[in-house]
């Protein structure tokens, strides 16, 4: 045993604010229900803090909060709700969902749609960061409000007696998370490269130019990707023990 879950996060739609549930779902594509939902537009990418050859730089995705109604165990079950600024909550999928968007990005080309052939998550179905990883993240900023709400995390894991960036040495190891037959089985897949995500404002953390450019000496790498093995549920205390991976 190397440590135990401390924090879990779900982002309904991806790209816009989360939820911290207590336990969750996990499949071979991750927590279920996690970024299942995206922001579409007329040209079939999806709303991101980023522009790429699949994403499209829409901002003010992080304004909206969403979060699961009641725990969904399977992708069936996951019609989230869309927090819109000004407070207000519209059931994922309307119509009214839809035009909040629309109005607050001031675009009329797009629509929440949920996931087709293409996976919404970036590169890897979970993604870890470890609590000494995030203090030393803090401390990098040294001046600017900063929490692991910039970094997206699906897993945050306290490791005691660990260094910062522990999670990286687990490359070719496999993780268990939980006891008994419903623990997860994850493989370690590669470190979590970062993008301008971190700079972009959200809820009381605000903008800042130096969120990206405090990993220049890491290649802007930061936390790890996993792909999941084994599904089971995860919950917030799991121990998590590292094994050698032998498949």
């Amino acid at each position: 045993m190397v440590g135990s879950v401390a924090t879990l996060w779900r982002y309904p739609v991806k790209s816009m604010r989360g939820e911290r549930p207590a336990s969750a779902a996990v499949d071979r594509r991750g927590l279920v229900g996690d970024r299942l939902w995206a922001v579409w537009d007329a040209e079939g990418r999806f709303g991101s803090c980023k522009d790429s050859r699949r994403f499209r730089r829409m901002d003010g995705l992080l304004d909206f909060g969403t979060a699961y109604p009641d725990d969904p165990v399977e992708a069936a079950d996951c019609e989230p709700q869309l927090v819109a600024p000004d407070g207000t909550r519209y059931p994922v999928p309307s119509a009214a969902a839809d035009s909040a968007v629309r109005a607050h990005l001031r675009r009329g080309d797009v629509r929440l749609a949920p996931e087709g052939d293409t996976p919404h998550h970036d590169a890897a179905p979970l993604h870890l960061v470890s609590t000494a990883t995030l203090d030393w993240y803090r401390q990098a900023l040294e001046d600017v409000p900063t929490d692991e709400r910039r970094l997206r995390p699906n897993l945050v894991v306290r490791l005691p007696g660990a260094a910062a960036f522990a999670e990286d040495g687990w490359a070719g190891r496999r993780l268990r998370i939980g006891q008994g037959p419903g623990a997860v089985l994850a493989r370690w897949a590669k470190t979590t490269e970062r993008c301008r995500t971190l700079n972009v404002a959200q809820d009381d953390l605000p903008y800042t130019s130096r969120g990206l450019k405090s990993l220049a000496g890491r290649d802007l790498n930061l936390g790890v990707y996993l792909e999941v093995l084994e599904g089971g549920r995860v919950h917030v205390g799991d121990p998590i023990a590292v094994e050698a991976d032998h498949g």
